[in-house]
């Protein structure tokens, strides 16, 4: 009576013995695929491609320069698969000077990514607040937060779309949030409006500590200048500089490691210590007062969870060719292997030595 138990028993442990190495090699195939590369991609500044009002673009004497827009999203759409790319954020200055012909012109580029590559736009001071002038250039720009934004990129599109978050405005998409998955973690980008007032940066406080388990990047046009520091200057536009963005919301959060911007002319990266201890690379990018208003240059920046970095790449789709200077391609340090939020018990270790440079 006892022999068929034993040989039960005997089968078990066979289908244990060589059922172990099975889910050796399936755990190992699931690690690599978790651990796959993926890429952000980042517009900066593409007002003169839009530039129907003012028409500072014709100093180029190149006429309408629209088709470096679409080289740019259609790049992105065309490569999503070879790159793996996950998001692509705009940081700001989409249009020259709030028209509805250069937001027509915007949507057009912007929507050749729907369906394809996730996307979010945060607005610059060129894309709100319009005054007809007496001045050489016929206008001023960013002098109220009036904007044509909301019509062309209407909140009710993007709300229907699984990577919105919720924005500031229940009626309106100036400032947003998205969320995301890539290599088994998860991701959140904030998005916010040109100076953001202190109203806007409270909120944002608020979505980035209820979520402590996503890596969060800082979207907003004008934060960091060509010589690597933050923004100071007094506004008349009420709203925050860089360094006060920093100060009440960026420093604040250790899931925080990145915040992008364009604004001023030139690249340029500061790598800060938030008040955990945690890297925040700001990074600067704006390509506008080159040839043809920037001619499609454009950032992508690949994660390498392995790694523990991030590629830097700036690359431009219409000559097809890459900037490969010091602060055109460089790689960034950060730490992707720890969860943000350990297990009951486990210690993280520090991320001091992630630090480029502490502030």
């Amino acid at each position: 009576m006892k022999r068929p138990a034993r040989l039960v028993s005997c089968f078990f442990s066979l289908l244990v013995f060589f059922a172990a190495p099975l889910q050796a090699q399936k755990a190992k195939e699931d690690s690599a695929q978790t651990a796959e590369p993926f890429t952000i991609a980042v517009l900066a500044d593409t007002q003169y491609y839009c530039d129907c009002r003012l028409k500072l673009s014709a100093k180029w004497g190149n006429g309408d320069l629209r088709r470096y827009f679409f080289e740019q999203t259609e790049w992105v759409r065309d490569n999503q698969k070879r790159h793996n790319i996950k998001f692509l954020v705009h940081e700001g200055d989409i249009v020259q000077a709030d028209d509805p012909e250069e937001w027509a012109i915007a949507k057009e580029a912007m929507s050749v990514l729907d369906g394809t590559v996730p996307y979010c736009l945060c607005l610059g001071n060129h894309d709100m607040g319009f005054e007809k002038s007496n001045n050489k250039y016929g206008g001023n720009i960013g002098v109220n937060r009036s904007t044509h934004f909301n019509t062309y990129f209407p909140r009710a599109k993007f709300a229907k779309r699984r990577e919105f978050g919720g924005t500031f405005d229940p009626d309106r998409h100036d400032n947003s949030w998205y969320h995301f998955e890539a290599a088994g973690m998860k991701f959140l980008i904030v998005a916010l409006e040109y100076h953001p007032r202190d109203e806007v940066l409270d909120w944002a406080n608020g979505i980035v500590a209820e979520h402590p388990d996503h890596r969060a990047i800082v979207l907003t046009h004008a934060y960091l200048k060509g010589n690597k520091t933050r923004t100071t200057n007094k506004l008349k536009l009420k709203g925050n500089n860089g360094e006060q963005m920093w100060q009440k919301f960026v420093r604040k959060h250790k899931n925080i490691f990145m915040v992008l911007c364009g604004h001023f002319s030139g690249e340029a990266v500061l790598t800060s210590a938030g008040d955990h201890g945690n890297p925040v690379h700001q990074i600067l990018s704006d390509y506008q007062e080159m040839n043809n208003g920037g001619e499609s240059w454009l950032r992508y920046m690949v994660f390498q969870p392995d790694a523990s970095k991030i590629s830097i790449h700036t690359y431009n789709p219409a000559l097809d060719k890459f900037k490969n200077g010091s602060s055109s391609k460089f790689d960034l340090n950060y730490p992707m292997a720890v969860p943000l939020v350990p297990a009951p018990g486990l210690a993280r270790p520090s991320d001091a030595n992630a630090l480029d440079k502490k502030q």
